[in-house]
């Protein structure tokens, strides 16, 4: 797998993880719980900050099925394995000093996304240990998540002073 499929599937995967984080964060019973209401703001998190890699490519327009919570332990340990593989593949790039290829990038840029995607990579791994008293506590409930009504991810909010002042 290349650098690029490698980054270009993180992208996807992350966007079903926004949609299923979306769906959990607007179901009651669970933001009820503060145990699985800081998981999914925990997840949320995890999220935002694979953002500093993700940027790069835009996510592909393919369709795709929902993810449920029953996989999202799944989608973390293959999120895990292509960051791990990101990281390597970067460490070749800086290595061989051929870092202007990844999207033009300085060696110190490349060598600070590195240290950031370890950052991201721990973070991941917080949320696979975290996920099984998650998945556990969301079993108990014995509730289903709503289906999705909008597309891979939801809208931005604007922020306070786009609203206020309107500008863009």
């Amino acid at each position: 797998m290349t650098i690029m499929q490698t980054l270009q599937t993180l992208v996807d995967t992350q966007n079903h993880l926004m949609q299923l984080q979306g769906r959990l964060a607007n179901h009651a019973a669970i933001m009820k719980d503060e145990t699985m209401q800081a998981f999914v703001f925990d997840l949320r998190d995890y999220l935002d900050s694979l953002r500093v890699v993700t940027d790069f490519v835009a996510p592909t327009a393919a369709e795709f099925e929902q993810l449920e919570v029953n996989e999202l332990s799944h989608v973390l340990a293959d999120q895990n394995k292509l960051l791990r593989t990101l990281i390597e593949e970067l460490n070749e790039l800086e290595e061989t000093q051929q870092t202007q290829t990844f999207f033009a990038l300085s060696e110190g840029e490349v060598r600070r996304l590195v240290g950031s995607l370890t950052g991201v990579l721990e973070l991941n791994g917080l949320n696979l240990q975290d996920n099984l008293t998650f998945q556990r506590r969301f079993k108990e409930l014995g509730e289903k998540l709503p289906e999705a009504t909008n597309g891979p991810t939801a809208p931005e909010k604007s922020g306070l002073f786009k609203r206020l002042f309107g500008k863009k």
